[in-house]
């Protein structure tokens, strides 16, 4: 079965599996993510209202998309949006995707990840961590060693919602240590992700895979509502 047909297959059989309001609240949430011209308009008021986690997705310069939160298990949030992609991801890393050109199918060493152990009261010391893995893809490479370094970008005030969120950046220098089977631009690139302050929850990343891929700009909007709320823990939904 063709990967454009497992995905629709699924959802559905998620959806099924679900209660009917729960399926029309991700019926709603998926038709978000068909949009090809416009970039989504959605409001406050609509994720706070959403029984489903919301994120909204920007690859590349094209529009951005609407996914939401299919599957919470094993410690991976596995987001699903309209148009048959799927995005795997481990305390905000991208561990792996679905529904792309160009698939990443395996991550190594994801328990050494300094992402994970970031909180409010770490922030800072994650600078002094170095990562080291080795990402497999479906267009035949694997085994291609990745080594990131972290420092801190300091403070930075984002304005979603129209709502001012005080954050720290990190930023994530990565270099291949491998050469690729394909002609690459570079093997270094940069990853950034913002945590809010207060929490330490992250709200905001832009992550490149490697560098012949496009960036992924993920804006966590369900996560946001929740903290502009003052709630301080996450809310499982399913």
């Amino acid at each position: 079965m063709k990967l454009s047909r497992i995905i629709p297959y699924l959802v559905s059989s998620f959806l099924l599996s679900g209660c009917s309001g729960t399926y029309h609240a991700y019926y709603q949430t998926l038709k978000l993510g068909f949009s090809s011209e416009n970039d989504p308009d959605i409001s406050l008021e609509h994720v706070q209202n959403s029984a489903i986690d919301l994120l909204e997705v920007k690859r590349g310069d094209r529009t951005k998309a609407i996914m939401a939160l299919a599957y919470l298990e094993a410690g991976q949030h596995k987001w699903i949006s309209g148009d048959q992609a799927m995005l795997i991801l481990e305390q905000g890393r991208i561990v792996k995707t679905l529904g792309f050109a160009s698939n990443l199918l395996h991550l190594s060493g994801k328990s050494s990840d300094p992402l994970k152990y970031i909180s409010k009261n770490t922030l800072q010391a994650v600078s002094q961590h170095t990562w080291i893995r080795k990402a497999d893809w479906n267009t035949d490479e694997y085994g291609y060693q990745i080594v990131s370094s972290f420092s801190s970008g300091g403070e930075q005030v984002l304005n979603i919602f129209s709502k001012d969120i005080n954050t720290t950046l990190i930023v994530e220098d990565l270099n291949y240590h491998a050469p690729a089977n394909f002609i690459q631009p570079n093997d270094t690139w940069k990853n950034y992700f913002w945590f809010e302050t207060t929490s330490g929850q992250l709200v905001k990343s832009i992550q490149l895979l490697s560098p012949l891929e496009e960036q992924l700009e993920m804006v966590y909007l369900s996560r946001i509502t929740r903290i502009l709320a003052g709630e301080t823990k996450p809310r499982v939904n399913l």
